[in-house]
């Protein structure tokens, strides 16, 4: 634990010189310090499923005919398969996140985008805090869907525990998963993937050692925008950033431990028992393109 709040703010403290910003601008900028709602809203999830159903949808807010058809075809899928709630992996509102909770974008990128009567629980992007993100998580008190009582939070559904946490500021992220569950699955959602083959990579080795030693399952994440499947260190990394940004192409060779890579649009739907988690990947059609599963030794 004392490495991560050193190495996070020895990182905030020379991006403070570099940029010449006063560090308590540059610390409110990244979302580091704690900052809540006053959240009664009850969550629709019940905690005591036998199994949960999720889709996962990142790097969405283009606003564009990409997005469009992307939600189209995720809905389309929990139709069919089912869903109980929505995952948004981050950079919500592109290019610069928004201005307040009156912001257009609200209509155009979320509440018209999306016609998923589920809950949605979001984290925040890099783009994000670009703009007002305090407004993202005020707008979680008068939205039916959209959740995000905090820059940081866990909640629960079925046999899993997810973890919420703000990749852009590691010292209020990272520590939370060494959180401990009594459920079966533990799930960590951030922006910023552990590791990966895309465009913009993944963490610091010091970051990817702590995720390693946290016991989660899986690690999901978006902001390179392609669909794609890892194992490291003990946990699954699924990166699901197709969800209508425009597609980055990456010269990085892909990494040893890759096991599935695509650079398109596109998005992942998940179902986890206590016993099995499986994630399927489709493409912006709705064409089912990759499939692991998980089992509980």
């Amino acid at each position: 634990m004392i490495e991560t709040f050193g190495f996070s703010f020895l990182t905030i403290l020379v991006l403070s010189l570099l940029l010449r910003k006063p560090l308590y601008k540059l610390w409110d900028e990244r979302a580091c310090q704690s900052y809540s709602v006053d959240y009664t809203k009850k969550l629709t999830v019940p905690t005591d499923l036998k199994e949960v159903k999720l889709l996962i949808l990142g790097d969405t807010g283009s606003g564009t005919v990409n997005q469009k058809q992307v939600s189209q075809s995720s809905l389309s899928t929990c139709e069919e398969k089912g869903c109980h709630l929505v995952i948004l992996t981050g950079d919500n509102f592109i290019q610069s996140g928004v201005a307040c909770i009156e912001d257009e974008q609200w209509v155009s990128k979320f509440e018209s985008m999306y016609d998923h009567n589920l809950p949605f629980f979001v984290i925040l992007g890099n783009h994000d805090l670009k703009g007002n993100w305090r407004a993202q998580l005020d707008y979680s008190k008068i939205s039916e869907r959209w959740n995000m009582p905090s820059t940081n939070y866990d909640f629960e559904a079925g046999p899993v525990t997810f973890q919420a946490i703000n990749t852009t500021c590691s010292i209020k992220s990272l520590w939370r998963l060494f959180r401990k569950s009594n459920k079966p699955w533990r799930v960590a959602l951030g922006h910023h993937p552990a590791i990966s083959s895309g465009r913009h990579g993944g963490m610091t080795w010091l970051e990817r050692f702590l995720v390693s030693k946290s016991g989660i399952n899986f690690f999901v994440s978006g902001h390179n925008h392609v669909l794609e499947h890892l194992e490291y260190g003990g946990f699954d990394q699924i990166v699901s950033g197709g969800g209508g940004s425009p597609i980055e192409n990456s010269t990085k060779p892909r990494l040893p431990n890759n096991r599935f890579f695509k650079e398109d649009f596109g998005y992942i739907w998940g179902c986890m028992t206590e016993n099995r988690a499986s994630f399927s990947y489709f493409d912006i059609r709705g064409k089912e393109i990759y499939r692991f599963e998980k089992s509980k030794k």
